[in-house]
């Protein structure tokens, strides 16, 4: 837990606020100490999830592509007698699309 504390206004509906009074009792703890815990919970794993998000879009954004219309065009010979196989689609570098 940080070192100082900051106030935070946060509005619940009524059933929410019921909510989070009866789950403080029954845990013998404040509302305050209820709702850091789960913002903390909440924000460790959001922030989790979007640096896993953010690590797979740079992974991709890294490495060279096809761009989506070869994918398609290609995609339209399957099943013919001019299919053709992906990899003489030209590849983009990094970034292009």
């Amino acid at each position: 837990m940080p070192s100082s504390i900051t106030p935070v206004t946060v509005r619940f509906s009524e059933e929410t606020r019921n909510n989070l009074s009866q789950f403080a009792k029954l845990t013998n703890r404040s509302r305050s100490y209820v709702i850091n815990q789960a913002v903390e919970a909440f924000l460790s794993t959001r922030m989790a999830y979007l640096q896993e998000l953010n690590e797979a879009v740079e992974s991709v954004d890294s490495q060279p592509t096809h761009a989506a219309k070869d994918v398609f065009d290609w995609m339209q010979t399957w099943g013919t007698e001019e299919e053709k196989p992906l990899t003489e689609t030209k590849l983009n570098d990094a970034g292009d699309i």
